[in-house]
């Protein structure tokens, strides 16, 4: 971290490199930080005060892009550091922080690559009261990407990736992993900005800190191999959508009675219904994780719409509607009659932000949204509403850099969360 804080305030202030710094303060209310379950919340006021949580936030974010050779070879370095302070919880206050480094270089046109590395500390997700001790999760990730552009209309992309993830305390060790993986696809371009590409992925995950009830409960590692179709159609300059399809065998290094096959599916579409106004719709059926030594994996589906209205060049709108249902699969041994094996979760989340930029490079924020979740059993229903006032103050040597440095993917917004990748 300080040695990628060093660098981008050391980068020459060259009229070519883009230099970006950003400071945000906010003030935000959360009315369920730890994620209780409704009947838990008269328990938690007992224990805790009170379920709700008033928590203030500084964050520090620096980018540059180095151009080296030329424009398209260049130099990508980019860092946050945080500070976390809640009145009501002070075991979760906390410093978050992240650096990225990626080098993107084209030596002709026919070959291009991109390499990056980058290491976070943040928060865990609390998931449902069970814990309430304050922990860290810790992830890095290296990944090294090769395309060779065989004609003007075909592409061979190949990928090698590396990341972990783990934990401060005990209880979620089980749950520290390493994940390795190759990806090959073969792309055809259309003179449009329309594409389609079919390939393959295969990755290995690794979990190295289970006991042995664990291992019988969850197993140490898996593979998956997953052949997938991805595709973008660009239909005119207003509207453009885009498709994953893949299917997914995962198999278990012992035990092979949970190999299992798993649909893997993201659809968005945009649409530009005038200069102030974006529309966006994604439909989504995709499996993931959660820290729960219960499950094996979920199953989530699902639709999200997302809004972007801007009334001026000042001032701006933005809403996020999300609707999911998921399918969380039980280790066999606390499968019932009652619950088959598995358990359902319904979601719904309803965000909404604005934002205004009085003068070039300051902003006032305002962000929250409500979050509601049912499951099969009255005791497991949840509700959070989160509030957030902010200030934003974006230093820029030249228009446009913190865009295309990506700086804001350091930036969780509440009412329009990262919205899901084909």
């Amino acid at each position: 971290m300080l040695w990628l804080l060093t660098a981008l305030c050391s980068a020459p202030a060259a009229a070519t490199t883009d230099l970006v710094l950003q400071l945000e303060t906010s003030l935000s209310r959360d009315s369920n930080p730890l994620r209780f379950y409704t009947d838990q919340l008269d328990a938690a006021q007992n224990a805790l005060a009170r379920p709700a949580a008033t928590v203030a936030a500084a964050d520090l974010r620096l980018a540059a892009i180095v151009p080296l050779l030329s424009d398209q070879t260049r130099l990508i370095l980019s860092a946050t550091l945080g500070e976390r302070h809640y009145n009501a919880y002070r075991q979760l206050d906390h410093q978050p922080h992240a650096g990225d480094a990626a080098f993107e270089w084209v030596a002709s046109k026919l070959l291009s690559g991109r390499v990056s590395v980058g290491a976070a500390e943040r928060l865990f997700p609390y998931l449902n009261g069970s814990l309430t001790d304050k922990d860290l999760e810790h992830e890095q990730h290296v990944d090294a990407s090769l395309n060779l552009h065989i004609s003007d209309d075909w592409l061979l992309a190949t990928k090698w990736y590396r990341s972990s993830l783990s934990y401060d305390l005990n209880v979620n060790r089980l749950y520290d992993f390493r994940e390795s993986g190759e990806q090959l696809g073969l792309r055809y371009l259309t003179g449009t900005g329309s594409s389609i590409e079919a390939g393959n992925r295969w990755a290995r995950t690794d979990y190295p800190d289970r006991n042995a009830q664990q291992i019988n409960d969850l197993d140490r590692q898996y593979h998956e191999n997953e052949l997938f179709l991805d595709g973008e159609w660009r239909y005119s300059v207003k509207t453009n959508s885009s498709v994953h399809l893949g299917t997914i065998r995962r198999a278990y290094q012992s035990l092979n009675e949970r190999n299992t096959h798993l649909f893997n599916a993201i659809w968005r579409g945009t649409y530009l219904y005038s200069p102030k106004l974006r529309l966006d719709v994604q439909l989504f059926d995709r499996p993931f994780s959660i820290v729960d030594p219960s499950v094996l994996y979920v199953q989530s589906k699902g639709a999200r719409f997302d809004a972007l209205w801007k009334t001026s060049e000042k001032l701006q709108f933005n809403l996020s509607a999300l609707r999911q249902n998921s399918t969380q699969t039980l280790i066999p041994r606390l499968a019932t009659a009652a619950n088959s094996g598995a358990l359902s979760e319904n979601l719904q989340r309803l965000g909404l932000g604005a934002s205004y930029q009085f003068e070039r490079g300051f902003r006032l924020l305002l962000d929250g949204f409500h979050e509601k979740t049912s499951g099969d059993a009255a005791n497991l229903n949840l509700s959070q509403n989160i509030v957030k006032v902010g200030f934003e103050y974006t230093f820029e040597n030249q228009s446009g850099a913190a865009g295309r440095a990506g700086i804001n993917r350091y930036q969780r917004g509440l009412s329009a969360p990262e919205a899901l990748r084909p």
